[in-house]
């Protein structure tokens, strides 16, 4: 069976440390930075997700590679 070449890391959002601003309240700032880490947690996992479903496709293409192959031979053989 073909081998399924290692797809390369994807970037990981890192997390945005808290910290205190002067314009915005210490409160108001903390929030958005919650907000952009949720969201970067959401896209880490939809990543995820993904890169396991295309290998999963990737699998099953070598599989009906592998039986495409068989019956080119089993017609060949008759």
């Amino acid at each position: 069976m073909a081998t399924v070449p290692k797809p390369r890391p994807m970037r990981r959002f890192p997390r945005i440390p808290r910290a205190h601003r002067e314009s915005v309240s210490r409160e108001e700032f903390n929030r958005v930075i919650d907000l952009l880490n949720e969201r970067g947690e959401i896209l880490n996992d939809l990543r995820h997700n993904q890169d396991v479903q295309f290998s999963r496709i990737a699998q099953m293409q070598a599989e009906l590679d592998a039986i495409r192959r068989a019956w080119e031979r089993m017609k060949l053989g008759e």
